[in-house]
């Protein structure tokens, strides 16, 4: 097979599959059959002399040619289709568009509640997936396409093949269980330092914000347990005199029964910034842009719904 004897169309199904990896959710995608998508992939095969996918339990694995292929063919459509979306208007109304945002369970329950209705409103006819974002693979996911954006707060390195916007800062603060003896007063560093602490990380490993700003005051704190989920912290921390760290955002869905308790830290801790990830050539992208200006706007009003709970508890005091 030479250049001229190519049908692009195969090019379609190696860009969805790398996304997908899957035969049945490409097909899917491409209004295909999956007989059709195995005929194409054994022709790509053929093309490019290389499995590209190897066949995983209930997953298509891409083979390391595969992934080298990637950003030259995922570069070449994207071009294409900017090409053509600049002579069409893109409307949320009406697309039928599957629309993929990766989330942290933090941003996810400050984010879905509005997203979903955002949605409901705007583009009813759209499908949207909500992908959980591990700190380490948010920035693989996006360079392989398999998410159209992600909302994060890990601390993402600079990197020419990602598009990074600052939608804004979160606040650290110390949750505890409100019943505990270390919420009835305000937080000393001598209390907090010989409290047992609980870290939250998205991958379930790596250390946070306090930690680094302890390790410059030559501090460390005793850190007894981690877990990846700030959606369990309320039944984690209940009961018992751990010490968490959780950015303010979190105010927005707490209430008195989930008996938790925010302190501020004894020690300067450094705001954690809420990250867009995009890929570069999706920023022209008409569906993209909407998507971005969509959740850019629900941060928005979170900040803005986050400042009044703040002015309303100091108020009370």
């Amino acid at each position: 097979m030479n250049f001229d004897d190519l049908d692009l169309n195969l090019l379609r199904v190696f860009d969805v599959m790398m996304r997908e990896r899957s035969v049945t959710r490409t097909a899917y995608e491409l209004g295909r059959t999956q007989s059709a998508i195995s005929h194409s992939l054994s022709r790509l095969r053929h093309l490019f002399r290389d499995k590209l996918f190897t066949r995983d339990g209930g997953v298509m694995r891409p083979t390391p040619r595969a992934v080298e292929l990637l950003p030259d063919i995922s570069a070449g459509l994207a071009t294409i289709r900017a090409s053509i979306d600049r002579h069409q208007t893109f409307d949320p109304a009406t697309t039928r568009r599957n629309f993929r945002v990766g989330l942290t369970d933090y941003h996810a329950m400050i984010i879905i509640p509005r997203l979903l209705r955002e949605f409901s409103r705007q583009a009813p006819g759209a499908t949207l997936n909500i992908i959980p974002a591990n700190g380490l693979d948010i920035p693989s996911s996006v360079h392989l396409r398999q998410i159209d954006c992600a909302l994060t707060g890990a601390v993402i390195k600079d990197d020419p093949s990602l598009l990074k916007i600052e939608l804004g800062q979160d606040r650290l603060f110390c949750a505890v269980w409100s019943g505990s003896q270390i919420a009835s007063s305000a937080m000393s560093l001598e209390t907090y330092l010989s409290a047992s602490h609980l870290q939250v990380s998205a991958d379930g490993v790596s250390s946070g914000l306090a930690d680094a700003a302890l390790k410059e005051l030559g501090l460390r704190r005793n850190v007894v347990a981690t877990i990846s989920n700030y959606l369990a912290l309320p039944w984690v921390l209940r009961g018992t005199e751990l010490v968490a760290h959780c950015g303010d955002g979190i105010l927005q869905i707490l209430d008195k029964a989930s008996e938790v308790a925010l302190l501020s830290p004894p020690l300067p801790i450094p705001n954690v910034s809420a990250w867009l990830l995009l890929h570069p050539q999706m920023a022209t992208d008409p569906g993209t842009i909407w998507l971005k200006d969509v959740l850019s706007n629900i941060y928005s009003e979170s900040q803005i719904n986050k400042r009044e709970i703040v002015s309303e508890r100091e108020q009370r005091k």
